[in-house]
Parts: C-alpha cells; structure tokens; sequence
C-alpha cells in the first residue's frame, strides 16, 4: 500500500504539465514551434539571488530565439544555482532566467559563435518578485515567508513582532509550527523535531528545547527554516523534520560592522550586541546576548484513582507558580582563505544560565468524601536546573577547479553540564516543616563527530554528492535522593547512577538530475547504531542493584524528491523518505524527578529508536501581488514513543515506551497578498488527523493551528504589525491537551538614517490569562490539570547598527555539521539529552 501511494504521488506531480487539453495551432505557431537547429555548443552560467548572493536551487532559464521571440530550449538550475543549456547551435539568443518569489531576469545578446563553442554568461542575479500597484514598482523586497524547494523560510528579522522577544515567540509565528504556553515545538502535530543554529547542533539545545528557546533572544534570530523532508545528505532525523534557526551574521563582507539591542519588558529582559570584521582573506564575528525573564501562574490537578468496590478516592493539588530563568550565550568564529582553492573556518560557542520554578502548593486527599489528615498538607516546591555548555568546531573546504565541485572535512566536540534540583518541604499550615525532600541530579553530555562531504557535478545538470560521518557520544547521569523526616529526626538516602554511550557510524549519497522541467533527487543513507548501557542503583536500605545491557541496529534510509515547474509560476513537487529518531536522554534517564507530590517523571533506558515513513506532496504558485502554497502529507509510525502514566502506590508515574502506532494525515496551507504598497497580509494553517494506538489504549481526531500576520507601513519610519494565532485541542494517547491563543501587537520607529530603532510590544494585551487544560484518561486513574498563565506583557526595545560594510565579489561558501539523529525532550528531563 505505501508504494503505491509513493507511485500515485510521484505520477500525480508528473503529469500536471499535461492538464491542458490540446488546440489547434495556428500556421505561424507550428512555424515557431519547429525544433531549433542543433549544435553542439553550450551556454551556462549561475543564477543567485540579489540579496543573499545564495544559489536560487530549480531557477527556470529558458533559450529565446532573438528571430521569432518564442522559447526553444531551456534548462533547471542545480542546488549550487549552475545551468547549462547543450547542444545549441551557432547564433544570436536571449535567456530568461526566473523562479518562484522572484522577478524575471533577462540576458540579452547572448552569441554563440560556432557550433562547438562554450559560452558563460557567469552570475545571473535576482532580485524579489516585483509587485506592481497603480504604476507603483516594489522591489528589492524580501517576503515574511519563502517557499523553497525542500523548505520553508520565514525571515524573522522583517516581523517587528519579534522584537525583544525570545525565539520560542518567533517559533510559534513560523508556518507548520505549534509553540504552547511551556515552549514545547511541534511541527505538523509532532513533537519530533532537531532544532539546529546556524546549520549546527548546540550544547544550548541539550536539555529542554522549550528552555533554550527561551534563551535565545528574538532579535538575535535572522530566519527560520523549516525542512519537512530532509535529503539523505542529512542525518535521519526522523518522524517531523528540521528547524534550523540561522542568527545574524555575516563573515562575507569587508570591513567592520556592528549591532547593538537591548530590551525591558515586564516578563522578560535582554540584551544582545554583535561585531563582525573582516580585513582581506581573515573574517572574524562575535555574538554575546543575555536574557533575564520571570512569569507567574496559579493552577489546579484533580486525579480520582479507581479502585476496587465503592471506595473513591481522590487528590486535589492547588498552587501558584512563580518562573524566574537568566542566561547567557556567547560565540566566536573565524574564516580563514588560505588561497583561491582552500579555506579553513572555526568557532567556540560558550552558553549557559539557570531555570527556576516555585510552587506554593496545597494538598488534599480523599477517600470516599472523608479528608485523610495523613496526606492534606501545604507544600513548597523549588525545581531549578543549571546548564552550561561549549561547542568547539574547525572545519575545512577544499573547492577544485570547476564550480561547485569541493570536498568538506569537518570536526565539533560539544560539551554539556547539568545540575538539577527539585526540593520539596511539606508542612501543616502555621506549622514548622515535619518532611524534607531532596532530589539532586547531575549530569554531563560530551559529543564528537567527523563528517567529510564531496560535491561532485557533471555538465549535463547532474550532480552527485557523497559523505561519511560518526558521532561519539557519552552521557552521565548521577542522580541522589535524600529524605528528611524532620520529627524523626531521621533520613533516607538512595543514589542512582546511569552511563549511557551511543556511536553513529553513517554514509551517504545523493544523486540529483533534471528531465526538461522535471527534476528529480534521489539518495540513500546507511546507519549502524551502537549502544550501551550501566544502570547502578543504591536503594534506601543499602542493597544495591546494577544492570549493563548493549544493542546495536542498521538501518537504510531511503529518499526521492521531484519538482515540476509550469508555465515559470506553478511548482509541484513530491518527497518520500523514511527518517529514524533515536531517543535522547530526556526520554531514557531512570532518575526520578518528583515534579509535585505524587507526580514523578522517570525515564526508560530500554527504548527502541522509532521508525517512521512520511510522504509529501506540494504545489506553489505566485501573482502580481500574492502568493499561494499547500501541502499534502502523511507520518507513519509503528514504533512511536508516547508517554504512559502508570501508579506507584499514591504516585502518578511518567514514563516513555514505544507503545503506540501514530498515524498523521494533513495538509498545511500558506498565503500572502499585498492589497496596496504599504499593507501586507499573510496566513497559514495545519489541519490534520492523527490515529494513535497502542496494545491498552487508542484515541483519534481531527486538529489544526492557524496562524495571521498583517503589517503596514505608514511612512517616515513608522510602522506597525499584528500577529495572532489559535491552536485547537491535541489529541494524546490517553487524553488530550486543550486549545490555546496567542496575539501580539508591534510599533516601530526608525531612527539615525534607519540605523537603529525604538520598538514597543505588546503580548496578549486582550487577555490577562490563558487557561490551560490537560486531561489524562489511563486505565487506573483520571486526572484533570488546569493551568492560568499570566502571559500579558509589555516591553520596550531600541537597537542600533554601525559600521560601513562592503559585499565581496563572490559569495563565501560555508560547510558545517548538522546532527539532526536524536528526539528531543519537552520539558526538564534530568541531566540533559543526546
């Protein structure tokens, strides 16, 4: 049945180019559309876009006769922007160059003088689309969100929304991505996703992605790319996709440059400043940031535990949550041109920061309506985890003669430290504390990895990419528990200890080649995973238990992807690929962390890497003024991760297994017209339908997001922006999570020559709160959370930018390590992840 879905996809994609019924043509068009006399001579060149000076991948050239004005060959630029039109014959011609999103280009007088000769017309740039309005031309201008080929961008720095903000707020603006309340990341209804910056995995993204998100600050942020189906080039990184958060930076321009923000708000604060310089073959940059934010909320969770006959009991939690978090982030990098052919860059990223949440709980606990004095009590609780990390990287490129045509070695060694501490005093209101409870966890994260890359095209529009990779990894966890009973004046201590290492041994090819307007990419990646593992456990009573376990798996992973382009406005691709996502150590800690009374989140070493097929089918297309894009889709996962809540006697436990089958079927949507020059408005959406079952439990439904952003412009510096969204019930394996809102509104004045600029933003400022609920349906128990957030805010932002920079005369090319292989943890997992 999967194959063939994957051959009616591919057809479909294939066959949109005949849609049209046929018509008579007329004499002078049958004359037009005679074959052109061939040669053997060749025209090619490169085609990139204005602003970035990056290849424009699937960029249409087509060959004009300079006699008749109609089109008679043409040919697909490649993923480095490279064309070459064959056998041309000797004459006088003109090509058009043109893709989705921008103006068409022409090259006029283009001679070729002899059957055999080869002419380069060399770089052929293009500039955004022009929107043309009441004889009104925009151009130059860049769109909130670009659809490529494999990706989705949204550039980031044109939402004055941002501004001040962190990057979990620029996340939940970007098409296909779902932000909650906490940070979590889902793309598509899944929560497995690889945040990468700037192409690189980061000690910052260790842990918790929803905490380092909050440590990033937004104006840092230049885009967000969005990758649904990523090539065999990439690691198989499984069940979702890629988001790659690339900050602003610039190493290929001369002479020194600047920028400098800082920002008060009243839940959060920051500051971030930037200098890049460049003299001749030695580039230098440097990023630091800081960010100080502080939150509060109240909330409420009811669990009613089923039990044998008419007894009913039942436990009722109530508190308020105080969040306060500070971190830093600081980066060094260098380029360095050793001569034309060879070029050596390298870096030291150093972040780091503490997480600090407070809860003022009060606990009441029921059996048959009757309040057990034994279990009803107040408590404080204190969770805060520390984190520091470093990322070293060196890497080297070595291009050969032709365009295009290098070799890539490159090295990282990460570093992440971790200490945890949840603390929990109970007492009796107005009364001393009669029990302490103390749950330390310390933990460190050491990665390294080798990747070589080659590039390898052909002049026929071929190109074929080959690499190798290994990723050591070593991960320690030492977990201790210590509990107080103050009127005992006793104690009890456990310890557990857990070792982890995962090896990764890959390779890789890519072919890529192109049928008149088809053009096709297809691959393969081979991976052998090895593991092992040493669990040691010291129990209250002094006995002691130890457990070693090893594994090891391979795994092929196919991909093919194709584009059709029709008529130079319409493109339909189509992407099969098969992704495996190995779970980090969020996912596989044993160590108890005791979130509140009676609520522990443990870990399960014994989880299996899930396996996930995924399907893909799009179409894109482009006006005067709009654009327009939808995508079809479709996850399988037969092994997936979920989590499954389970009693300990009076403890909820969470914990992971691969219990469930997940099914996801879509489609995610994207808009944007500009109704007149100043005023731009664009939307997306993701509606969807997930079947999740398992041995125990299933559950289905319907969901989806949508996303609105509208900007105007009033001139003299002034302009405004609104951003909104909704995400509408998550359906769980044994509940579901409810609906939630957000919105933000933004003005901004620029200043000094448009140097720099004074901001104020405005979150929520309709709603004082957002009630959160989640409820979960198990077999032994029910349990009702809601949650009030108070995420109302203000905040004030000015930045500045100096220096005067001057772009080189070709871009510089850039190579570096994506490890994209791991599941990523939602939330405070113990020691951190893989």
């Amino acid at each position: 049945m999967k194959k063939q879905l994957l051959l009616i996809l591919l057809g479909l994609s294939t066959t949109a180019g005949w849609a049209q019924a046929p018509q008579q043509a007329s004499p002078q068009q049958q004359q037009a559309a005679m074959p052109a006399p061939k040669g053997n001579a060749k025209i090619s060149g490169v085609v990139l876009d204005s602003d970035t000076k990056q290849p424009i991948e699937f960029a249409t050239v087509a060959l004009i006769n300079l006699s008749t004005g109609k089109a008679i060959d043409g040919a697909m630029a490649d993923d480095k922007g490279r064309f070459t039109i064959q056998k041309v014959a000797a004459g006088k011609y003109k090509l058009n160059v043109s893709f989705l999103g921008y103006q068409q280009q022409a090259v006029e007088n283009v001679t070729v003088s002899s059957d055999n000769a080869e002419v380069n017309v060399g770089t052929i740039s293009l500039a955004s689309d022009a929107q043309k309005l009441s004889e009104v031309v925009i151009t130059g201008e860049k769109p909130l969100v670009e659809e490529k080929i494999d990706r989705t961008v949204y550039n980031a720095e044109k939402d004055i929304t941002n501004t001040g903000g962190n990057a979990a707020d620029v996340l939940q603006k970007v098409p296909a991505l779902s932000v909650d309340t906490d940070g979590n990341v889902q793309l598509r209804g899944s929560g497995n996703v690889r945040v990468l910056i700037n192409n690189k995995p980061s000690s910052i993204m260790a842990g918790s992605v929803a905490d380092a998100l909050k440590q990033i600050p937004a104006d840092m942020i230049k885009t967000v790319e969005v990758i649904t189906s990523p090539s065999a080039k990439y690691d198989a990184e499984g069940t979702a996709g890629i988001i790659n958060i690339i900050t602003k930076k610039d190493s290929g321009i001369e002479g020194v440059s600047g920028s400098v923000a800082v920002t008060g708000g009243t839940r959060a604060s920051n500051g971030n400043a930037s200098l890049n310089l460049r003299r001749g073959k030695l580039g230098i940059n440097a990023t630091g940031s800081g960010v100080h934010f502080y939150n509060h909320g109240d909330m409420s969770n009811i669990t009613t535990f089923r039990s044998e006959g008419d007894v009913q009991n039942r436990r009722e939690q109530y508190g308020d949550t105080k969040i306060r978090g500070a971190f830093m982030n600081a980066q060094l990098g260098f380029d360095y041109d050793i001569n034309a052919k060879n070029t050596i860059s390298g870096g030291v990223r150093r972040n780091g920061g503490q997480f600090r949440m407070e809860n003022d709980q009060t606990q009441r606990f029921t059996e048959n309506g009757v309040e057990d004095p034994a279990y009803t009590f107040n408590t404080d609780i204190e969770n805060r985890n520390k984190r520091l990390g470093t990322d070293l990287n060196l890497d080297y490129v070595h291009t050969f003669g032709k365009q295009g045509h290098e070799l890539a070695i490159l090295s990282q060694y990460t570093m992440t430290d971790t200490d945890t501490r949840n603390y929990q005093d109970r007492y009796t209101a107005g009364e001393e504390p009669f029990y302490l409870q103390r749950n330390n966890n310390d933990g460190a994260n050491n990665e390294l990895t080798f990747q070589a890359d080659y590039v390898q095209p052909f002049e026929n529009k071929t190109t074929l990419e080959l690499g190798a990779k290994s990723i050591f990894r070593d991960v320690k966890s030492d977990g201790f528990y210590r509990d107080i009973f103050v009127a005992e004046n006793g104690a009890a201590n456990s310890n557990l200890n857990f070792d982890y290492a995962q090896d990764v041994y890959a390779s890789y090819f890519t072919y890529g080649f192109a049928v008149k307007k088809l053009n096709f990419k297809v691959g393969a990646r081979y991976e052998h995973t090895e593991i092992a593992g040493d669990y040691f456990q010291v129990l209250e009573n002094g006995s002691e238990e130890r457990e070693k376990y090893s594994d090891s798996y391979d795994n092929l992973i196919p991909s093919i992807a194709l584009s059709y382009t029709l008529k130079e406005k319409h493109t339909l691709k189509a992407n099969f690929t098969q992704r495996i996502q190995r779970p980090s150590l969020f996912f596989l800690n044993p160590f108890d962390q005791e979130q509140a009374p009676g609520t522990i989140v443990r870990g399960n070493p014994r989880l299996d890497a899930e396996l996930t097929d995924l399907y893909e089918l799009g179409y894109s297309t482009y006006f005067k003024t709009a654009s327009i894009s939808a995508n079809l889709y479709m996850r399988e996962t037969d092994n997936a991760i979920e989590t499954v809540p389970d009693l300990e006697g009076d403890n909820t436990i969470l914990t992971f297994a691969n219990v469930a089958q997940n099914k996801t079927y879509g489609v995610s949507l994207f808009g944007s017209i500009k109704p007149v020059k100043a005023w731009t408005v664009s939307g997306s959406s993701n509606i969807y339908y997930v079947d999740l079952k398992s041995s125990l439990y299933e559950n289905s439904g319907w969901m989806y997001n949508i996303n609105g952003n509208t900007s105007y412009d009033f001139g003299k510096g002034f302009s405004a922006q609104f951003n909104g969204g909704f995400n509408s019930r998550r359906i769980q394996l044994q509940g579901k999570f409810a609906s939630f809102s957000f919105h933000s509104l933004a003005f901004k004045k620029e200043l000094f020559e448009g140097k720099g600029g004074l901001s104020l933003g405005l979150d929520n400022p309709f709603r004082k709160s957002m009630k959160m609920n989640n409820d979960v349906e198990a077999i032994d128990f029910t349990q009702r959370m809601r949650i009030n957030n108070y995420n109302r805010g203000a905040r004030v932002t000015f930045d500045y930018r100096f220096g005067k920079m001057e772009k080189q005369k070709m871009p510089r090319r850039k190579r570096s390590i994506r490890n994209d292989d791991t599941k990523q943890g939602d939330g405070n997992g113990g020691a951190g992840g893989l």
